[in-house]
């Protein structure tokens, strides 16, 4: 990997997961470690899941709920997060038609807008609360840790590990 990890429990997803030593840094770094892997030779298996492209439509959009979500919790008191069923979502919103390009530069337009809001907002800000239906009262924190493990995840499987 091309950064280090350590392992931690997620409350949201249950799972022990690699989470980035250097949480913001490579979080800022991961679109361009995606992007990147697109000119690397891979090998996905067939029926492994979503093809490298789809992947990136899923987190160009993943990207936007979380700067939704981001702005919810740091500009309200509590909100209610809603779910969403990222199957359907791929296919209503055309994740295997989805040009690559721009899956990929809004991917990365959000990150940097995302993590300049976390930073600015501070500890503080990551330690507001929200509420969600299938995981319960949690600190905006939580939320940004999975989806950096989230992010390695989709990285390896664009990369075939």
């Amino acid at each position: 990997m091309d950064f280090e990890t350590r392992k931690n429990d997620c409350p949201i997803c249950g799972a022990t997961v690699d989470l980035p030593t250097d949480l913001f840094g490579t979080m800022a770094e991961m679109p361009k470690l995606v992007s990147r892997s697109f000119r690397e030779p891979r090998n996905i298996a067939a029926g492994s899941g979503w093809t490298p492209h789809e992947v990136a439509a899923h987190l160009a959009d993943i990207e936007v709920v979380l700067g939704w979500r981001i702005r919810e919790v740091l500009a309200e008191d509590e909100p209610m997060l809603q779910p969403f069923d990222q199957d359907v979502w791929a296919s209503a919103l055309y994740y295997s038609s989805r040009e690559l390009a721009t899956s990929l530069a809004t991917y990365a337009a959000n990150r940097q807008s995302n993590l300049e809001l976390l930073r600015a907002a501070g500890n503080a800000g990551m330690e507001r609360g929200y509420r969600h239906p299938e995981f319960g009262n949690r600190p905006l924190r939580t939320l940004i840790e999975h989806i950096a493990d989230h992010d390695i995840v989709h990285l390896k499987q664009i990369r075939g590990e």
